[in-house]
């Protein structure tokens, strides 16, 4: 005898059993990123195609830098030569003799106090040249570390491990102040599945929570883990947003795609 499907539905509702209950989610990639630069200039270097598969701190393209680099090496000449201090503080040791010679006649009352205010202040005066060799010296050490900041700035750097999606610019194109995106990254490992389920049902799931999922096109399995719960019921749907982790080492899985997520039983049961 078969029993009315309406029976059946009492029964495993008694029996606290209720069929799981099944969702729709868009798989979308972890992180999106969109890479430009900080100001306008010509493209020199494109060092990637859409596809290729990048590192977090991998060098992408970079700005024409070849002004900045000649002034980069300028610097560090600059920067690393000593000749001008090692003069400076050889003219500082002469009047300092001198001026030891001076003071040491002008005791015995051979040298008149002219001659010893002129010693002084050479030796004063080349005691200040040191310094400002020494200062110069430093500041050309500022200007090095400066010029290679602008380099840097200009220079596009991968913020994470990911694949490029979109290419903007070709390399010798001008980027100009009002487009300055050039690329478009994404992670694709893991995915992110978004789905919008009743508040009730999403009251007993719990953040790390395995739930099986399935694209709904080939009907390939998976497992995804909860990361995110909103607090948040939205009030025009009534449902609450939940984001599930979806671990794609291989590729399998497509950003993009619908796929049915299963609610255990006890969620699916919830009143």
């Amino acid at each position: 005898m078969k029993m009315h499907p309406v029976w059946v539905a009492l029964t495993l509702c008694f029996l606290g059993r209720l069929p799981a209950a099944e969702v729709t989610g868009v798989t979308e990639p972890v992180r999106e990123v969109d890479l430009s630069f900080p100001e306008p200039g010509i493209l020199r270097v494109l060092a990637v195609e859409e596809g290729d598969a990048v590192t977090a701190g991998q060098v992408l393209g970079s700005l024409d830098n070849r002004i900045l680099e000649a002034r980069l090496g300028i610097a560090r000449i600059r920067a690393q030569s000593s000749a001008q201090l090692e003069a400076a503080r050889a003219e500082l040791q002469m009047r300092s003799r001198r001026l030891t010679q001076i003071e040491a006649l002008a005791s015995k009352r051979s040298a008149n106090e002219d001659e010893l205010a002129k010693a002084r202040a050479d030796q004063a005066a080349a005691d200040a040249a040191v310094r400002l060799a020494s200062e110069e010296r430093e500041m050309m050490r500022m200007e090095t570390a400066l010029i290679e900041a602008q380099i840097e700035q200009r220079t596009l750097r991968s913020p994470i491990a990911g694949v490029v999606t979109r290419l903007y610019r070709d390399a010798g194109e001008n980027v100009s102040q009002s487009d300055l995106v050039v690329l478009t990254l994404a992670c694709l490992d893991p995915l992110e599945i978004v789905v919008h389920v009743e508040t009730a049902l999403a009251r007993d799931l719990k953040a790390g929570q395995v739930l099986q999922v399935r694209e709904r096109e080939r009907g390939l399995p998976a497992s995804a883990s909860v990361v995110f719960i909103s607090p948040v019921t939205e009030a025009s749907s009534g449902t609450t947003r939940l984001r599930l982790r979806l671990p794609n080492p291989g590729g399998t899985h497509r950003s993009g795609l619908k796929y049915a997520v299963t609610l255990p039983e006890s969620a699916a049961a919830a009143p």
